[in-house]
């Protein structure tokens, strides 16, 4: 990072920074000053986003491995003490995905299992079940359709309609979109496009996306989990909890 900032320094149009105190500088040493200072302001800007993409691809690509050694780890039904240990190795060695979004949760299951140093029956049964959690269900089940992790979801027992903004993600079972907006409608509820801070309900379909099991998960779920790691009160719901309530 030292030297990007010495090179934009030591470009063409370098600027001096005076002293606080330094009243002797004229107006055209100014103009002359601030086509410099927004170039730096423009190259430090298009590092950063740079810097971003580059931070979300090996996110991605850490968290396309996570799912893959996941579903190695459960396929044979068991979990030896052997295997947590490797995992937990790997999330060390992969740490940036350490704090996103499913992987903080995986990271979090592993050290408190890890933690005392024993690795009880009810630990190695809710690990595992976690994880399974993460493939989306049974290798069978994940090859024959697509689903969409459990990890995001909230246990509601009820869903409040009237005055609540509600957003859509994947395909449904129920019903095309128009429809699922409809009955929310019909309950006093307002349909939306995409997932903002006032967003209540983000209803995932139970189809989900192809590419929920190659670690792209959808820019709403991510969107909706950023938001609520920031306090806002958005609730993210399964298509099966969402359709007990049109019965309610």
């Amino acid at each position: 990072m030292g030297a990007f900032f010495d090179f934009l320094l030591n470009r063409k149009h370098s600027i001096s920074i005076p002293a606080a105190n330094d009243s002797r500088r004229s107006a055209r040493t100014i103009r002359t000053e601030l086509p410099a200072q927004k170039e730096i302001q423009r190259e430090i800007k298009k590092h950063f986003q740079r810097r971003w993409v580059g931070d979300e691809n090996d996110f991605r690509r850490s968290l396309g491995s996570l799912v893959g050694i996941a579903q190695g780890l459960v396929c044979d039904g068991k979990l030896s003490d052997q295997e947590i240990h490797y995992l937990n190795d790997w999330l060390a060695n992969n740490d940036a995905i350490s704090f996103r979004w499913p992987g903080d949760v995986i990271c979090s299951s592993v050290k408190s299992v890890l933690a005392d140093g024993v690795i009880t029956e009810a630990e190695r049964t809710a690990l595992a079940d976690t994880l399974q959690k993460l493939i989306g269900g049974s290798l069978q089940t994940l090859a024959a359709a697509t689903h969409v992790t459990e990890l995001a979801y909230d246990d509601l027992d009820l869903i409040r309609y009237p005055a609540s903004k509600f957003c859509l993600t994947g395909d449904f079972v129920f019903g095309n979109r128009s429809r699922c907006e409809g009955e929310i409608k019909k309950r006093g509820g307002t349909p939306c496009k995409a997932v903002t801070k006032t967003l209540r309900y983000l209803l995932v379909g139970s189809l989900g996306s192809p590419e929920w099991k190659h670690g792209s998960f959808g820019t709403k779920v991510e969107k909706a989990i950023a938001y609520k790691q920031n306090g806002c009160p958005i609730l993210i719901v399964d298509e099966q909890c969402w359709t007990r309530s049109l019965s309610a």
